[in-house]
């Protein structure tokens, strides 16, 4: 009888610890549609595991049963404080289409084995749509060691990723569209120490650097980007570094950037436009759409726009080079993200965000840093960028936190519109910022110290419909005296406006179509506020253009340098059609955007020569209602007019477009509330 009691009590024991040992996978959780390439977040719940910490293993396979392949970066997930229950972006979704897929979770045991009696998968199966792939003309591969010229009359696509190695020059001609490879596969153009790319589009045929999905089907993080490593000076102890996203290679050769030469070039990158880049090559790992490593400043980058990135739209690690003319649409992190000891210089961008679009790590229009641990290690990061537009998420500042996708929302992840912490010296000056949930925020007692001292500079900005603080202050204590008025003195000539966007008066900035427009009005409130170009003893200003506005644009009627080479609707963009095409003439057009008008729209209108203009609506029988330019001389160029349609009742009305030399052109638009 004892017997048998011990074994009873034996077996309930056993059965206890048996409803212990319990793990449930969350997510995936199966029944979504995933696309390849696209990092989601694992999710378990180990509450029923007894152990401390356990570790597992996270597979991937087109059966419930397996044959199971490891997700890489997943193999040992510790489920610590820290993270338990949760792995951010640890399902990298593989290119492989499918309308079974299942993930499963496995302990991993002390020796590194698996122990298959402790695990848990999703119960339904997931899918992965893998969009359809645009046919190439030609496929580029790695290495490209010698001159290689890309022609306008084929389309490129990157077999992987494709480094120009030391002594390679890629040339590619205006008007030229090169493909990332299938979407979901690791690819990127890298252009290594020694090597250089020469890529000059024009206004009219810019290169296009894009998605191989077609119209439609594009998405960030489609692809890499674009990374271009230099042999000017970074922070880095040693003197160089391998890139970010895991491009690098083993012997410190490609991928690998940093020197001694800030004189140094790369190449020209100048009318080029990235798409859809970012792919995270490894869990929260991803690349940007521009990388700039270690990149000297004879390198020319001027008129380059990054758009839909799934990471930061321009990023410098260390280095000398300047720019001029940047755009970033649409990208998840941060616009313009500096380190390790970037000394260029800036002139004329802009950033246009998306509420919903925001990135877990907070998404700024600028963020800066020395380097990652704040040191002292010089050069330091003494970048400075003048005349910005910078469009943050909020059009109307009574707009509250969420998703971004409810009305009258934005993300909650949007940050300041500049941080600048871990003791960089970053400046900006002569800009306007728009609709964001704060303004600026120094981070650590080193950067505030620098701040007091003058090592950088925020003077001459004007800040429209900031929500929270005009300037705060985290991560450490400030310099006796100093306090968050110090970005409200006087001499520093920056202006707040808290209540609305809108009074900075641009002529449709938050837009998220082909009607955006971030030139300011004739009448805006930043024609008229001053500028300042003049160096400090700590901040050389020499190299800058002065203008006399804030921002990016010269107010209407002045032409737009955005036009006609940048793209603000990339995804349904056609791009086959300009493959082979090399008619760089500019004809007279005008175009009304959108139509039909329901509240306000866009005139646009391309001048083929210098010429004087006359722009009005008429009606049907041909009578002018409305006068906006009257023989204005302009040069050839492309511009834009608003059109405010409260006035008109609904109908169709005529745009007429008036001129001395290229004569006449007339579009209908139509008013539809």
């Amino acid at each position: 009888m004892q017997r048998i009691l011990l074994c009873l009590i034996a077996v309930m024991v056993a059965g206890t610890s048996a409803q212990q040992i319990t793990v449930r996978l969350l997510k995936p959780a199966g029944g979504e549609v995933f696309r390849p390439g696209i990092s989601e977040d694992l999710v378990w719940d180990t509450t029923g595991y007894p152990g401390v910490y356990p570790t597992w293993r996270f597979q991937f396979a087109t059966s419930p049963t397996g044959p199971w392949t490891d997700l890489q970066g997943a193999t040992a997930v510790k489920d610590s404080a820290g993270r338990r229950g949760r792995f951010l972006g640890g399902f990298r979704v593989p290119a492989i289409p499918t309308t079974n897929g299942y993930v499963r979770m496995v302990l991993v045991r002390p020796d590194g084995s698996l122990d298959e009696t402790v695990t848990s998968r999703n119960q339904q199966p997931f899918t992965i749509t893998q969009p359809q792939q645009v046919r190439p003309d030609s496929v580029l591969r790695t290495p490209i060691t010698t001159r290689v010229q890309l022609s306008n009359k084929k389309l490129y696509a990157l077999d992987g990723y494709v480094f120009v190695d030391d002594g390679g020059v890629l040339v590619i001609e205006p008007g030229t569209v090169i493909v990332g490879d299938t979407v979901g596969q690791n690819s990127a153009l890298c252009v290594n120490r020694g090597g250089k790319i020469i890529a000059e589009g024009t206004r009219q045929r810019p290169i296009i650097m894009t998605s191989s999905a077609p119209p439609g089907q594009r998405a960030p993080g489609d692809w890499g980007g674009l990374l271009i490593c230099g042999r000017a000076r970074t922070n880095h102890p040693g003197g160089q570094a391998a890139l970010e996203g895991g491009i690098a290679d083993a012997i410190q050769v490609r991928g690998w950037f940093g020197g001694n030469d800030d004189d140094d070039s790369s190449g020209v990158l100048r009318y080029v436009r990235i798409e859809f880049a970012g792919i995270a090559a490894a869990p929260n790992s991803e690349l940007n759409g521009l990388t700039l490593g270690g990149v000297g400043r004879r390198t020319v980058i001027e008129y380059v726009q990054v758009s839909y990135g799934n990471d930061d739209a321009f990023e410098w690690f260390g280095g000398s080079v300047n720019g001029r003319y940047l755009i970033s649409t649409a990208c998840i992190d941060d616009d313009f993200d500096t380190d390790n000891g970037w000394s260029g210089r800036v002139q004329f961008g802009v950033a246009q965000r998306f509420r919903a679009r925001a990135d877990q790590s907070l998404s700024q229009a600028f963020e800066s840093d020395n380097d990652a641990s704040g040191s002292f290690n010089k050069p330091y990061t003494t970048g400075v960028f003048s005349n910005m537009t910078l469009i943050g998420p909020l059009q109307d500042t009574s707009w509250t936190p969420g998703t971004g996708t409810a009305p009258n929302t934005y993300n909650s992840r949007f940050g300041a519109a500049a941080q600048i912490r871990r003791n960089s010296r970053l400046s900006i000056i002569n800009s306007v910022f728009l609709g964001w949930p704060r303004g600026v925020e120094i981070a650590g007692s080193n950067t505030m110290a620098a701040a007091a001292a003058d090592s950088f500079l925020i003077r001459n900005n004007s800040f429209y419909g900031i929500k929270g603080t005009w300037l705060n202050f985290a991560g450490g204590t400030p310099p006796q005296g100093m306090t968050t008025n110090w970005i409200a003195q006087p001499q520093y000539e920056n202006i707040l406006e808290k209540s609305s966007p809108m009074l900075a008066m641009l002529m449709n900035p938050f837009a998220t179509d082909l009607s955006f427009d971030p030139q300011p009005m004739a009448n805006s409130p930043i024609v008229t506020q001053s500028t300042s170009y003049q160096s400090t003893p700590l901040v050389d200003l020499s190299w800058f253009t002065q203008v006399s506005y804030r921002g990016a644009f010269a107010p209407y009627p002045t032409e737009r340098w955005d036009l006609p080479w940048a793209e603000y609707n990339p995804i349904d963009a056609d791009y086959t059609t300009s493959v082979g095409n090399d008619d760089d003439h500019v004809r007279l057009e005008l175009n009304v955007l959108p139509n039909p008008v329901a509240e306000v729209g866009i005139l646009r209108y391309s001048l083929p020569s210098d010429d004087r203009v006359t722009l009005s609506i008429v009606d049907v029988q041909g009578r002018e209602l409305v006068r906006y330019l009257n023989n204005f001389g302009q040069h050839a160029s492309i511009y834009e007019v608003p059109l405010n349609a409260d006035w008109l009742p609904n109908g169709t009305y005529f745009a007429r477009l008036l001129t001395e030399r290229n004569g006449c052109i007339v579009t209908p638009v139509v008013i539809a509330r």
